[in-house]
């Protein structure tokens, strides 16, 4: 024992040093590549009138925006997307920006939207809510609107102009007017493609439709015209049921899809 030599430290004690030094370096270098930029944050809150629940999936998503250019497309500074977590409103938020990117001279809006999980818009904002220059701070209190949904096209006195049948395109000749159906007052008049198709229907319940055996002119077409007329007959003295979305109707035999139809406004 009282022959043991002491430990010579001194290489590890500059090992250290050269990791310390090097870790300096590495943090400098990129310190020098990535300087820190100043964050800002703008704290608000969004809100609608309508007593509506909010869906459990709803995504909440605001954006600041560059609206200095007048016609032009607003530019994007910053966004955040908060899911709402079975959250009810007012849903609070707190939206991070680079200092660096705010001008005096320009004017700046920030936007938010509630949309469910699968893409559809739910509520937006729809007035300007100005922030950080021109006298504006860092807190708004948005008021959002909810987006009507589309309306459905009418079954009655609406131009439905033939799509397919099953799933066959409909076919067009060539200086010949196009197949459609219109339904009013218990009429039916329309076109194959071929030949003008005129009868009666039954429309007594929601999503019920009973279309007649239907007259037609005599006209002689291309032959894949004829088999298209002959298709579409047949489809009308199936069809039991029918289904529209926005301008889309499909007649149907029970939960087959027969012919889709799509509706055309003149002005």
């Amino acid at each position: 024992m009282g022959n043991a030599r002491p430990v010579n430290s001194a290489p590890l004690h500059t090992s250290r040093l050269a990791l310390s030094a090097l870790a300096s370096l590495f943090v400098l270098a990129h310190a020098h590549a990535a300087p820190v930029t100043t964050l800002g944050r703008i704290d608000g809150s969004v809100n609608y009138s309508e007593r509506i629940a909010l869906p459990d999936d709803a995504m909440l998503t605001v954006e600041l925006l560059d609206v200095s250019k007048a016609g032009a497309n607003a530019v994007r500074l910053a966004r955040l997307s908060l899911p709402g977590g079975g959250r009810q409103l007012p849903l609070l938020f707190e939206l991070p920006y680079y200092q660096a990117d705010i001008q005096p001279s320009h004017r700046y809006s920030v936007r938010a939207t509630l949309t469910s999980s699968g893409g559809e818009l739910l509520y937006t904002t729809t007035q300007h809510a100005a922030v950080l220059t021109q006298g504006a701070g860092k807190r708004v209190q948005l008021a959002l609107q909810q987006v009507q949904s589309r309306s459905d096209s009418a079954l009655e006195n609406t131009y439905w102009k033939l799509m397919a049948i099953g799933a066959h395109p409909v076919q067009v000749q060539p200086n010949e007017r196009e197949a459609y159906l219109v339904l009013l007052d218990g009429r039916v008049s329309g076109s194959s493609g071929c030949n003008k198709l005129m009868g009666n229907y039954t429309h007594r319940a929601p999503n019920e439709l009973l279309i007649d055996p239907l007259d037609s002119t005599r006209m002689a077409c291309l032959p894949s015209m004829m088999d298209q007329e002959a298709a579409l007959v047949a489809v009308f003295a199936r069809t039991t049921r029918y289904q529209i979305t926005g301008d889309t109707l499909e007649l149907m035999d029970a939960d087959a899809v027969l012919a889709r139809f799509e509706a055309r406004y003149f002005k």
